[in-house]
């Protein structure tokens, strides 16, 4: 797996469905490991339960891998429609219909490995230039602990591109990215927890609830027989 991905478009469609007859449209975006794109396929810790639990549930699907802002903004306004893996916060909770959890994961501060900067709490944290992805669940998480002028930018992989030039000094991302980023040698590490959340899946408000309550179904049958158990530990 190459760590640094492109948002080319991968399409993943499920029990023979296509475009005019899948039951829901699933977007999703390139977030190693939970999802990322291998030879032409999503996957991922997060991918591989939901496209398991699509077909317990005997629902046909497509999957898009896009830009994050355009992966949840279809979620929002489109019937039958979900996002994954996203986090569940309080801002979002009324706006969508839940499907979890597919895991959990720390929001944390990242700084370039030796490099001089060493908050020892958030309020020491607040006076470095900080960076993370449009639309994140940390974009919130920073506002709330009053950080200003945060730097944004489309992808993850844009905003490490600036840490790495020290044009950031830290960047606020998820556990499980400074985990694969670490593995793939990119040199960077924790410096604070923010918060520690639950992945999920997030539906539209239009989306059938008796489809969204057949999904829940299909994934606590995956917990209760181990399933997420497996898949989680292809990705660790």
């Amino acid at each position: 797996m190459k760590f640094v991905t492109s948002i080319a478009t991968a399409l993943v469609v499920g029990l023979g469905s296509t475009a005019q007859a899948a039951d829901v449209m699933l977007f999703t975006e390139s977030y190693a490991p939970l999802n990322f794109e291998r030879d032409g396929q999503i996957v991922g810790l997060g991918a591989d339960q939901v496209f398991e639990l699509m077909d317990r549930a005997g629902i046909t699907y497509e999957a898009e891998m896009t830009q994050w802002s355009r992966a949840i903004g279809q979620a929002e306004r489109r019937p039958n429609t979900c996002v994954f893996s996203t986090t569940h916060t309080e801002e979002r909770d009324p706006n969508f219909s839940w499907v979890e959890p597919l895991a959990t994961d720390s929001t944390i501060l990242v700084r370039k490995t030796g490099a001089a900067i060493a908050p020892a709490s958030i309020e020491e944290a607040r006076q470095y230039r900080t960076g993370t992805q449009t639309g994140d669940y940390a974009v919130g998480v920073l506002e709330a602990a009053g950080f200003e002028a945060i730097d944004l930018a489309p992808a993850q992989d844009a905003t490490l591109k600036k840490l790495m030039q020290g044009r950031i000094d830290l960047m606020a991302t998820s556990g499980t990215f400074l985990e694969v980023a670490q593995a793939e040698g990119v040199e960077i590490e924790e410096v604070l927890v923010l918060s520690t959340t639950t992945m999920s899946m997030a539906c539209s408000k239009k989306t059938d609830q008796a489809l969204v309550d057949r999904m829940q179904a299909a994934l606590q049958s995956m917990i209760d027989d181990g399933t997420q158990a497996e898949i989680a530990a292809k990705y660790n």
